[in-house]
């Protein structure tokens, strides 16, 4: 089992909701933040993180105002 960091980026919230989930390998984090942004409407995207190396991002990408 690895150790995960998951961002999840809601529309109204400055900060996102940080996760910390054990799973057996990349491909399952992977599975697991599209499952999680598939959740609710209110998740804009959703990151794994391997340490300090982003493995993903899922959603969509935020627009400079």
């Amino acid at each position: 089992m690895k150790t995960y960091k998951i961002l999840v980026h809601e529309r109204r919230r400055e900060e996102p909701i940080t996760l910390v989930a054990e799973l057996s390998c990349d491909q399952r984090a992977r599975e697991f933040a599209r499952d999680r942004l598939a959740s609710s409407t209110r998740y804009e995207f959703v990151e794994v993180w391997d340490g300090a190396t982003r493995l993903c991002r899922f959603g969509a990408v935020r627009q400079a105002a």
